[in-house]
């Protein structure tokens, strides 16, 4: 199945035809149509005729209805609206921030990210209060850091006294929190957090029940100073999938108790 991209393009840009096959998700006769987007039949007509050249609308015996081929183009433009909502900030922080760690597939649902916003600080030991309130009303915690920063290790075991929480650090930063706080680091082992480690991950996010946030690197340094935030549903399930990349590349930790 080959998808019209013609109109694809047409969709994004013509507000009223996107409307249009939006309505047309359930079955309806031109009449109703126009009375529900508030425009004559007369400027319904031609779109009807042009979506149905294009295959992507059929007569049914309410009126019109999508194709197949009506929705896929449907879900593309609703998936472009998106990527077009997302603040220009953000989507310059995705275009200057190195990407190259996220798998493919969920590149291509990059929209998904959509309705975030970018928390940018001075002091990049700042930890951002929007993000910390997200962790302390969620049930469930999921993170990956390449990146040690010295409050973490007394925020997770805190979390953790009241949460289900995982996270997945590189080598390195799990090393560095067993030498500066390696009590802290058994204390949340025994509160039955999940500590895993993995040789590489050059992003930094958590995922919870109630959202995302993710920081990126610029080059070869970690970019401390912005911060990106989202609460959406789609988001979380977006993040999910990327933490159980990492999860599925790392090993459990093991300490031994003194």
């Amino acid at each position: 199945m080959s998808i019209d991209f013609r109109h694809l393009i047409s969709l994004s840009t013509t507000p009223l035809k996107f409307k249009i096959l939006e309505k047309l998700k359930n079955p309806t006769g031109i009449s109703s149509l126009a009375r529900s987007l508030n425009v004559p039949r007369d400027t319904i007509k031609p779109h009807i005729r042009s979506f149905i050249k294009a295959g992507l609308i059929e007569k049914c015996d309410e009126g019109y209805k999508l194709t197949v081929l009506g929705k896929t183009v449907l879900e593309k433009a609703v998936e472009i609206e998106k990527i077009l909502s997302i603040p220009e900030d953000v989507r310059e922080f995705f275009r200057t921030h190195d990407l190259s760690c996220i798998p493919e597939n969920l590149i291509k649902d990059i929209h998904k990210l959509y309705g975030g916003y970018l928390i940018q600080t001075v002091d990049p030991f700042e930890i951002s209060e929007d993000w910390v309130r997200i962790l302390e009303v969620s049930r469930w915690i999921k993170g990956v850091s390449p990146v040690y920063h010295p409050k973490f290790p007394s925020l997770f075991v805190t979390l953790a006294e009241k949460r289900d929480v995982t996270l997945v650090l590189t080598e390195d930063v799990f090393e560095k929190c067993m030498s500066e706080y390696p009590e802290l680091v058994r204390k949340y082992i025994e509160l039955d957090g999940e500590m895993r480690v993995c040789s590489d991950a050059k992003v930094a996010f958590v995922v919870a029940e109630k959202g995302f946030a993710m920081g990126l690197y610029a080059g070869n340094v970690y970019d401390a100073n912005h911060v990106y935030v989202c609460t959406s549903d789609d988001v979380v399930c977006w993040g999910l999938k990327l933490f159980n990349h990492f999860y599925s590349k790392s090993t459990v930790v093991k300490i031994t108790h003194r």
